[in-house]
């Protein structure tokens, strides 16, 4: 195992920071200038459909940490991998945590009825992709070589 391995994947910006502060960016724009996804009788079936978005991120994510801390592998980011884990939300997304961050987010969009951070979404997947995941990746392929190719070419990075 290399110097590099025994450290994790060192990702500089925590995914996180990225997911709060595009939300926070656009909360604060749509408190300048509010664009409702919509108005009326939808905006009551929105704010459910939110919850229920919510909900599920929340869930995804904690059975991601839960699938993490069983594997006895690391979860911080600082943190050495000492396995590819794939089970629980593992088999069918490489990223179920980010998944459900994705989830969160525009459930929470949903649930306020903004358009403003909303379309921020796709700027903060790309951002997770070039700046985390791409890492992430990388460090997997350096640590775990042919099985973190044989698990990659099964399981998508998203979904």
């Amino acid at each position: 195992m290399s110097s590099h391995s025994r450290k994790g994947p060192g990702v500089s910006v925590p995914p996180t920071f990225i997911f709060a502060a595009a939300f926070a960016f656009g909360a604060w724009w749509d408190a300048r200038k509010a664009w409702p996804i919509h108005t009326g009788s939808l905006a009551e079936w929105l704010a459910v459909a939110g919850v229920v978005s919510v909900t599920f991120g929340i869930i995804l994510f904690a059975a991601g940490m839960t699938t993490f801390a069983r594997a006895r592998t690391g979860i911080l980011l600082q943190r050495p991998a000492t396995r590819v884990v794939a089970t629980g939300p593992y088999r069918w997304s490489r990223n179920p945590m980010y998944v459900g961050f994705a989830a969160i987010y525009a459930g929470a969009c949903l649930l306020m009825n903004m358009v403003w951070p909303l379309l921020l979404l796709p700027v903060v997947i790309i951002a997770t992709n070039r700046l985390v995941i791409a890492r992430e990746e990388r460090y997997m392929r350096e640590t775990f070589t042919t099985a973190y190719q044989t698990y990659s070419q099964r399981v998508p990075r998203w979904l």
